[in-house]
């Protein structure tokens, strides 16, 4: 499933308040496509770390699977179209030599 499918499942499978183990119970056998790759993850595997917390909404739960999906997820890591590449060298001084004063 796409991960932007996953509102309308959440919504409709679960009622809320929902506690991550029904939530693994009910749906956590879905696997979550990854945009760029062909692997998937699991809604278990995601929840996982978590332990045991409540959900009081949809919104809740699926902002919560968002920020746990694994970096498969992130299309280009780390990308800022509005600055310099961060992997570009800078002419900035670099902060761990010493300064010497004259």
């Amino acid at each position: 499933m796409e991960i932007r499918e996953l509102p309308a499942l959440l919504e409709s499978e679960l009622t809320y308040p929902v506690d991550t183990g029904h939530v693994v119970d009910q749906i956590g056998n879905v696997e979550l496509d990854t945009p760029a790759t062909d692997t998937s993850e699991t809604i278990g595997v995601i929840l996982a770390p978590l332990g045991a917390t409540t959900f009081d909404s949809p919104n809740e739960l699926y902002n919560t699977i968002l920020g746990n999906v694994s970096d498969d997820f992130i299309g280009r890591k780390f990308y800022d179209d509005r600055g310099a590449n961060p992997a570009a060298p800078s002419n900035a001084p670099d902060p761990t030599d010493e300064i010497q004063s004259f």
